[in-house]
């Protein structure tokens, strides 16, 4: 069975001793029920992997642990980037999962024109349950790296982001190119752009491909805005870092 898996700060992983706080006591002492002796891992999120024993529990609501082990992981190249356009209900929350279950390494919200959802002053509250999905995906899915959640952004404020990109793959069910074909040559920084259900609208796509972005298609079957992304995510990354 697998050590339970922890978020803690780059700082406590500095320190041989340090205790485990907040949140994630709570669920280690409420959920996982972890004893005096057991093995932990910890990460910082941020490339910091830690075996830990544990030494005492509380007072309160505190796990105090010793490092055994620390390792740094290298980040592998390309960075996985994906503008997801808001979805209904708990569509939204399942796109943020597969992506950073599968391994996607920035996730930015899009409000595209045609999304049913509108944040606008609710911004702020959607962005953090992004990020509290994106947080325990990636404890379940034991990455060393958590995803970045963005600000979410308009369409213009969106193509204006273009340029800190190598590469930019619009997923269009209407291209004539395939996404496969498209991919071969990336080996830097890409976004991907997957649409909301009622599809990316002409005035976004006329603006999108003035700011120099490729279009691409995934085949015949139209996948889901909740699926679309985490599915050529994986594709992308079969061609590149999971070859490494």
């Amino acid at each position: 069975m697998e050590p339970a898996y922890f978020l803690v700060s780059t700082s406590d992983l500095d320190s041989p001793v340090f205790n485990i706080q907040g949140t994630e006591a709570h669920h280690a002492l409420r959920v996982r029920r972890v004893r005096e002796n057991e093995k932990l891992v910890v990460t910082d999120g941020k490339g910091q992997v830690a075996e830990v024993e544990v030494l005492t529990l509380g007072p309160g609501e505190q796990v105090t642990v010793k490092v055994l082990k620390k390792k740094t992981k290298a980040q592998i190249k390309p960075r996985i980037c994906v503008a997801q356009a808001l979805a209904k209900g708990e569509r939204s929350e399942l796109a943020v999962e597969l992506l950073t279950e599968v391994g996607v390494d920035e996730i930015i919200p899009w409000q595209a024109n045609r999304c049913i959802v509108k944040w606008d002053e609710k911004s702020n509250k959607g962005e953090e349950k992004w990020k509290q999905i994106s947080r325990e995906s990636s404890k379940q899915s034991r990455r060393a790296f958590f995803p970045e959640i963005k600000s979410c952004l308009n369409s213009k404020e969106l193509a204006n982001e273009f340029s800190n990109y190598a590469t930019v793959i619009i997923l269009d069910p209407d291209s004539s190119v395939l996404f496969t074909d498209v991919i071969q040559e990336v080996k830097n920084e890409v976004l991907l752009i997957i649409g909301p259900e009622g599809g990316i609208d002409e005035s976004e796509m006329e603006m999108f491909k003035k700011a120099n972005s490729l279009s691409a298609s995934l085949g015949e079957t139209i996948l889901r805005t909740s699926t679309a992304g985490a599915v050529s995510a994986a594709i992308l990354l079969s061609k590149t870092r999971w070859l490494n």
